[in-house]
């Protein structure tokens, strides 16, 4: 068996270190350590681990107090006002900006569109070009169709054409590029060709075309029992009072509207010449002139009312009755504004203007001669802003 541990060995060992502390602590200074307590016998040391195993007594909870209404109800958090925001006031600098678009947009958008214009895009785009095509060419296939027939006639005559002539002139119209087209009348079996040789059956007067929108326009005849039907108010009511002007164009209707002798020598009339050929776009001024100068010659009075909006055609022929002086009628178109009526009643004009010559002769006294020596006032454009006053040479 091993020797019990010798107390007495340890106290002396102990009281040394003690001494030894004592000692260190005077010289440094140092604060005193608590002295150790001696070691305990093997007994001690078991009693006390026994002591420390047993488990200490639990203290009982203690519940918190329930709280009061006040305390229950939930605290209301007032929000602290949110301030505005102030927007930065922006200063536009042009220069600044269209440095930008040509730098930054325009290369964005040029990239946008490589990206974007795909192979439907591009289908899409190949198929309205397509249609588009086929559409103007289309139009040009219906326009060549248009003038397809002109082509022999342009050869045969080395001329260009009017647009829209119609094909049973175009052999005319190479002959003589003053062909109007045809004047027909039933009443006295008339169907001439107008042109502008005064050699021929009918012939243009000087100035009258219908290559261009005229108000009136005048034909003149080289013979024809047009005088034998509208010379009269019985003849007129009997007629048809129908005129047909088959124009290069298409056909035009006129009725048959006044009738009167027209002088041809300035010598029996005092120097004058009523220009019974008149033609142009008159002035509404001039153009009543020329109606009221019209009625004062008329053999008859009709009901038809001659407004500056009409278009007319006056017709003559020569004539046996008086001396230098042809029959004119003057015709006001109808059909698409006016529809044609035939006039059943008449009245005699008792006052008939007469020639210089005629009152000579019979011994009576010219109630026109203070009557000025009227020739028509016309426009020169279209747009009816130029004016020209016509003289006797415009007739002759």
């Amino acid at each position: 068996m091993e020797k019990d541990f010798d107390f007495n060995e340890l106290e002396q060992i102990l009281k040394k270190v003690r001494e030894e502390q004592q000692q260190n602590r005077e010289e440094y200074n140092a604060p005193a350590v608590e002295e150790l307590e001696p070691p305990k016998t093997a007994e001690e040391l078991k009693a006390q681990a026994e002591e420390v195993n047993e488990p200490a007594p639990q203290p009982e909870p203690i519940s918190p107090p329930a709280p009061t209404k006040e305390e229950k109800a939930p605290v209301k958090k007032e929000k602290a006002p949110k301030k505005k925001r102030e927007m930065p006031k922006l200063k536009l600098n042009t220069k600044v900006i269209s440095a930008n678009v040509k730098t930054r947009l325009v290369p964005k958008v040029k990239e946008f569109f490589k990206k974007e214009l795909t192979r439907k895009a591009l289908i899409s785009v190949g198929c309205i070009i397509a249609l588009v095509g086929l559409v103007f060419g289309g139009i040009k296939v219906v326009q060549f169709a248009q003038v397809a027939y002109l082509r022999p006639y342009i050869e045969k005559y080395g001329i260009d054409f009017p647009k829209g002539i119609r094909e049973e002139f175009c052999d005319d119209y190479g002959k003589d590029q003053g062909v109007m087209g045809r004047i027909v009348i039933e009443d006295t079996a008339t169907d001439a060709l107008a042109g502008s040789n005064k050699k021929a059956d009918a012939y243009a007067e000087k100035g009258s075309t219908v290559l261009k929108d005229q108000q009136v326009r005048a034909v003149a005849l080289s013979s024809g029992e047009l005088e034998k039907c509208y010379s009269t108010a019985e003849a007129y009511v009997n007629s048809s009072q129908l005129v047909t002007f088959r124009t290069l164009f298409d056909d035009e209707q006129y009725k048959v509207v006044a009738a009167y002798y027209a002088n041809t020598n300035p010598d029996n009339d005092n120097g004058y010449v009523f220009p019974y050929n008149a033609y142009g776009n008159m002035t509404e001024k001039s153009f009543d002139s020329y109606i009221d100068r019209v009625n004062t010659r008329s053999l008859y009075i009709t009901d038809n009312e001659l407004n500056y909006d009409g278009t007319y055609l006056s017709i003559s022929v020569p004539t046996e009755t008086e001396p230098d002086s042809r029959f004119v009628i003057l015709c006001k178109k109808v059909g698409d504004k006016e529809k044609f009526k035939k006039t059943t009643k008449t009245t005699p004009n008792e006052r008939i203007r007469k020639t210089q010559a005629w009152y000579d002769e019979h011994n009576e006294k010219n109630p026109f001669w203070l009557a000025s020596k009227w020739y028509p006032e016309i426009y020169t454009d279209e747009a009816k802003t130029k004016i020209k006053q016509l003289t006797a040479e415009d007739f002759e």
